[in-house]
């Protein structure tokens, strides 16, 4: 009997353990089933959703990040799976904080689920740290990591300065990741909580970003500021340029896992800790990744079939194992789980204070507009010009700017 091909987009970071682990377990399970896997960057797979769903075509099962949800169904380019998810108790199986952005706005379809989790932690080398007889407890607080970055800004390790804290700097949604906290540890947010009004301007959110701003332009090396993502990470992880950075669950995969090809001999030095507290909470940011159906899938049956395998606790955990990524499903948050070692209870004590952007069709664009201010200030940052005036400045101008996005959203919705 011929088997039935599906077939899954995901992006490339996942492609070697999905091809060495996860699928030789989905054929154990399905033999009847083939998977054919296709891989690319964040940005290709969005382009490539995007692109095809206009010709009315697409793969089975696809990733996208979570707020992508509610943009990808008012273009239709995601298949309602209310019914569906109703076979695995519906969105109460997965960890309540996330399951927001899988619902059209306004209504209660779902139209995706989360598969695993995303966050910031911060990763801090503990060898300077206990040179000069700094405690770890400092750093619960945004004014204890600021006094402790003035201590350690410039300590030479090897008679070479290192930098108190590094910071990536392309425009990408790493940027919004690591503001957001400090936005809404000062009591701030983005959107009001209907998602009709803009928010990120209030004197409480402007007050998180000039102190996220303020402290990068004193304990960021300016030079260093505009890095790529991987520069940044390299020039952490593997150079030991800084004493601080704030880092996704990837790179534990990568640079840490004692079995990696990629593991550094400075991971022994290397400490984590949840997100620091500003004056009015304590918050990190919590986002991750969905999987979804093509509304033009010629095999929605089998698709779910491979969504809701993924979703099989035993699955989740293997699948953290190879990542580091934190699973989605809330059965595997056993008392025990996640705390085997210090980088993943940092990742679990973190769970207890993310929060998510808001659940709206526009967010897309309102990031990308919050995106290029946060480009602009960093520049202006590496070049010495940076002003608390200019930040304000530019943050007005994009919230006319998604006022006015969101003011077309309620025109059309009416």
């Amino acid at each position: 009997m011929p088997k039935t091909t599906i077939t899954v987009w995901l992006i490339k970071e996942h492609e070697q353990v999905m091809r060495d682990v996860i699928l030789p377990e989905f054929r154990k399970k399905y033999p009847g089933l083939e998977v054919l896997l296709t891989t690319t960057s964040w940005e290709f797979l969005w382009d490539k959703v995007v692109r095809y769903s206009k010709r009315k075509q697409g793969p089975d099962v696809f990733q996208i990040g979570n707020t992508l949800n509610g943009v990808l169904a008012q273009m239709g380019a995601i298949k309602d799976i209310t019914s569906l998810v109703s076979r695995i108790g519906g969105l109460r199986s997965f960890v309540q904080a996330v399951t927001h952005l899988c619902v059209y706005p306004g209504t209660a379809a779902v139209y995706s689920v989360p598969w695993y989790l995303d966050m910031r932690i911060l990763c801090y080398r503990d060898n300077i740290l206990n040179a000069l007889s700094i405690n770890e407890n400092e750093l619960m607080t945004i004014n204890g990591l600021i006094k402790v970055c003035g201590k350690v800004h410039d300590f030479k390790v090897n008679n070479r300065e290192v930098a108190a804290f590094g910071i990536f700097g392309q425009r990408d949604a790493m940027l919004l990741h690591n503001l957001a906290p400090w936005i809404w540890d000062f009591g701030g947010d983005f959107l009001s909580p209907d998602t009709h009004e803009v928010r990120f301007n209030s004197d409480r959110a402007l007050n998180g970003m000039k102190a996220y701003f303020d402290f990068i332009n004193t304990y960021c090396h300016h030079d260093s500021v505009m890095q790529s993502s991987m520069e940044m990470t390299e020039n952490f992880m593997v150079k030991g340029s800084y004493c601080f950075g704030n880092f996704a669950p990837t790179v534990y995969a990568k640079y840490l896992d004692l079995t990696s090809p990629s593991h550094v001999q400075l991971s022994q030095y290397i400490s984590y800790a949840a997100m620091p507290a500003g004056p009015n909470g304590r918050h990190t940011f919590l986002g991750g990744s969905n999987l979804a159906i093509s509304p033009f899938s010629q095999h929605p049956e089998e698709a779910w079939n491979f969504i809701s395998f993924l979703l099989e606790q035993g699955i989740q955990e293997l699948f953290h194992k190879h990542t580091h990524q934190p699973p989605s499903v809330i059965k595997c948050y056993t008392p025990g789980f996640l705390m085997n070692d210090p980088f993943n209870k940092a990742l679990r004590e973190s769970l207890n204070y993310g929060r998510c952007f808001p659940n709206t069709a526009k967010w897309a664009l309102i990031e990308d507009i919050l995106i290029e201010v946060i480009h602009d200030v960093l520049a202006s940052i590496r070049e010495g010009t940076y002003a608390e005036e200019g930040l304000i400045g530019k943050v007005n101008i994009a919230a006319d700017r998604v006022k006015g996005l969101l003011k077309e959203g309620k025109a059309h919705a009416q």
